[in-house]
C-alpha cells in the first residue's frame, strides 16, 4: 500500500519535473538565462529534484529485502 503511494508520488514529481523544465526553457529563450523568472524556475526544478531523488531512495530501500546475520 505504502509503495502505490510513493509510486503515484514518484509519478506526479515526475509529471511537475517535467512542466517546470518546459516553462524553465521557455522562459530561458524568451529572456534570457539570468533573468528572474527563469532563475526561479530553476530553483523550484532543484526542489522537485531533490524530492524526487529523495522519493526514489526510500523507494529503492523499500525494495531491498532484509538481510539477515549469519
Amino acid at each position: 500500500m505504502l509503495f502505490s503511494i510513493h509510486a503515484e508520488l514518484h509519478s506526479v514529481i515526475s509529471d511537475e519535473i517535467e512542466r517546470v523544465r518546459e516553462r524553465m526553457i521557455r522562459l530561458g529563450d524568451q529572456f534570457g538565462l539570468m533573468h528572474p523568472e527563469v532563475q526561479q524556475c530553476s530553483r523550484q526544478l532543484d526542489e522537485l529534484l531533490l524530492k524526487f531523488y529523495e522519493l526514489d531512495l526510500k523507494m529503492k530501500r523499500k525494495q531491498r529485502p532484509l538481510r539477515t546475520r549469519p
